[in-house]
């Protein structure tokens, strides 16, 4: 058990793989190169029958091997009032265009 003031063994440093993740990763890896012309056919079968169930299939396949895009949900409004563009933006001609 973790004790307050522990000073042996910080763990791992920050930013490090886990072991155990890396481990699970080269053995998924290592059994998926066994059977890839399985997959493979099995994709293709699947493509031919139903090219909607197709990518559904690959979209979570796919998953496993490229990073999850993740939404921006941080919305920031600004509301300014007596604030016109046109006084920041400086024209040849010094003139105030139409907005």
């Amino acid at each position: 058990m973790f004790k307050k003031g522990n000073t042996e063994g910080k763990g791992r440093p920050k930013g490090s793989p886990n072991k155990l993740d890396t481990e699970a990763r080269e053995l998924f890896v290592m059994t998926l190169g066994k059977h890839s012309k399985k997959l493979d056919n099995a994709f293709n079968k699947v493509y031919q029958e139903n090219p909607v169930k197709f990518l559904e299939l690959f979209s979570k396949y796919a998953q496993y091997f490229a990073p999850k895009m993740t939404e921006n949900v941080d919305k920031v409004t600004h509301e300014y009032e007596g604030f016109d563009i046109r006084d920041i933006i400086n024209f040849d001609d010094n003139s105030k265009p139409e907005i």
